[in-house]
């Protein structure tokens, strides 16, 4: 690569318009001071040592907060950040000629930037002026390591012209900023927080409450159809039910579902909430866990934060009532209601429950015949107040444990 090189690159970035946030990330900015002190002939070679020092710490501070290398640093501050190129896209509707034809050279002048190596880098620092003996002395960067962390929707393939359809494609799928992030967010106060490690529960390991466990994804895949019906679970105290809308998120997270759990605290500010998510095209499942029951009734708050939503948010709530008999009707469906589709999830008896802890074990290959355990689950069971799926589990991971260091 030559100097001429070099300053091409220059002038493109300072052309960069849709993108150009980009630019005013540290690390994006240290690497283009670098390229400027590569061929400004005022840099003195004590400055051109210390803007690839700082480049380089640069690459070690994204390693220390688990942020990877340069090419994921920008990959993350194009689709992870707030802009109004983001937002204009991801509103839909056909994008303007001259964003796309910005967005296309904006994605080339940063996917060459992030593709220099250091050690081209360093070549032409000598050239500019620095001593081959300090050259000798500074440290490469390693571009491949972080690589491997980049979320799987993000492609490096795209950081060039042919990028600027997969990115249209993926804010009008994930939306901007926060939302594109996190598939599980957080409600507190007014604000939003991502939630970095969802809970890794699959819906495959809901064994219990199968016929719930359908309904409801059913229902979340009308959602991302336009279809779907605000969901109302009420049952014991472990059956699952948090545990069952977590995993409908981690399965429907690829298609754009978000999930946001709120508090019934937070209801108070739903309409602040509603105008940010209005905006988005995501869909949208806000949840609530453990509101209060009246009856079947869910709480005043609830009803009436359920009856005024945009058509991409609906409304789960959870709420615990221990008197369900064993008998009840686990579907149940009210259009009048705010509620339309209600799961119910009574305790179950002993003995279906043992069956789940001989079913758990054998799924992770535990080798110690059941006949020996039995007793074990039972007593476990009733230490934990009684029969339930949360203490199935619990008995199944503790097991093991236990065998994975006897």
């Amino acid at each position: 690569m030559e100097t001429s090189d070099i300053r091409t690159l220059l002038l493109d970035l300072s052309c960069m318009t849709a993108l150009r946030h980009v630019l005013e990330d540290p690390a994006m900015a240290a690497l283009t001071e670098l390229c400027v002190a590569c061929v400004d002939d005022r840099y003195t070679p004590e400055r051109i040592t210390e803007v690839y020092c700082n480049a380089y710490n640069a690459w070690l501070t994204m390693l220390s907060e688990g942020r990877g290398g340069f090419v994921r640093e920008a990959l993350e501050t194009i689709y992870f950040s707030e802009s109004p190129a983001a937002r204009l896209l991801a509103g839909g509707g056909e994008a303007p000629y001259s964003l796309m034809s910005a967005l296309g050279h904006d994605l080339d002048a940063i996917g060459r930037l992030v593709a220099m190596e250091p050690a081209m880098f360093l070549l032409l620092c000598e050239r500019a002026g620095m001593p081959g003996g300090t050259a000798a002395r500074l440290p490469l960067w390693e571009p491949t390591v972080g690589k491997e962390q980049i979320d799987p929707r993000l492609s490096e393939d795209w950081l060039n012209r042919l990028g600027a359809r997969p990115t249209i494609e993926f804010f009008r799928k994930h939306g901007t900023g926060i939302f594109a992030r996190h598939s599980v967010l957080c409600y507190r106060d007014g604000a939003l927080c991502g939630l970095p490690s969802p809970d890794p529960v699959c819906l495959e390991d809901l064994l219990l409450y199968e016929r719930q466990r359908d309904a409801l994804a059913e229902n979340t895949r009308a959602h991302l159809a336009g279809q779907g019906k605000n969901a109302l679970l009420i049952g014991a105290e472990g059956t699952g039910k948090a545990a069952l809308v977590r995993a409908i998120e981690g399965a429907f997270a690829g298609e754009g579902l978000r999930l946001i759990e709120l508090s019934m605290d937070a209801m108070d500010r739903l309409p602040e909430l509603l105008v940010r998510l209005r905006e988005q095209p995501c869909k949208f499942v806000l949840f609530v866990e453990n509101g209060p029951l009246s009856g079947d009734q869910p709480d005043s708050r609830l009803l009436a934060g359920a009856g005024d939503l945009p058509a991409n948010v609906l409304l789960y709530a959870s709420a615990r009532r221990e008197d369900l008999p064993t008998d009840t009707e686990t579907v149940q469906t009210d259009g009048a209601s705010p509620f339309p589709l209600r799961l119910f999830y009574p305790a179950p008896e002993t003995e279906v429950c043992l069956t789940l802890c001989r079913e758990l074990l054998e799924r992770q290959g535990t080798e110690e015949p059941w006949e020996d355990v039995r007793a074990e689950a039972e007593a476990f069971l009733m230490r934990c107040g009684g029969p339930s799926l949360r203490a199935a589990w619990q008995f199944a991971a503790q097991a093991a444990a236990q065998s994975a260091h006897p």
